[in-house]
């Protein structure tokens, strides 16, 4: 299994100077969805079933949503994240677990993009969820109270903020997200982050 720097460095060394590049054919394209801020895809880890939902969800919408089995981003960079940020700094959303943002951030920051939504869900058993804002949340026009009360139809409202992410763009806060920081979890708890990656 591929780990973070091993999936860091190969991507860093095999993207990143492509960047810099002339664009490929189809940028104006790509170019066009980042300058009116529509979202590019939505990665989801379909280990869990809040993230199957949200992609469900998405998908009805229109959106473009990319599965990612068992957690791991590199097919999901290298195949289509990757090539599209080459054409333009498309904003991409999920939701995942850390490590997958982690390792997007790192990849995303070389792109002029940050973290400008973040929230991390922690999922207990008999359907209870708690949930943390981290940024993004007043643009976004949702607060914990609201995911709260959604009780066990959260990932619809985590939906709803990713699929009108257009409409809030460029009011976001941005910054590093605390997808490096792992807390401690009460046995059998799952720790999920719905986060959105876009232009400054």
């Amino acid at each position: 299994m591929i780990n973070r720097r091993i999936f860091l460095e190969a991507a860093a060394a095999s993207v990143f100077p492509a960047i810099a590049s002339a664009p490929p054919t189809g940028a104006p394209k790509q170019t066009e969805v980042a300058a009116r801020g529509a979202l590019h895809t939505c990665l989801i880890d379909e280990r869990y079933a809040p993230s199957r939902t949200v992609g469900e969800r998405l998908r009805a919408a229109g959106i473009d949503v990319y599965a990612i089995p068992d957690g791991d981003v590199t097919q999901a960079w290298m195949n289509h994240v990757g090539p599209a940020w080459r054409q333009a700094p498309v904003p991409i959303a999920g939701l995942t677990a850390l490590p997958a943002l982690f390792c997007l951030e790192q990849l995303a920051r070389g792109c002029g993009l940050r973290v400008v939504f973040q929230a991390e869900h922690v999922v207990h058993g008999q359907r209870r969820t708690e949930h943390r804002l981290f940024r993004g949340a007043q643009a976004a026009g949702i607060s914990t109270r609201d995911l709260s009360l959604a009780g066990p139809l959260w990932p619809a409202r985590i939906a709803q903020v990713i699929a009108t992410h257009a409409s809030h763009a460029g009011h976001e806060s941005s910054g590093l997200s605390e997808a490096g920081l792992h807390p401690t979890l009460p046995p059998g708890a799952q720790l999920l982050t719905s986060w959105i990656i876009g232009a400054v």
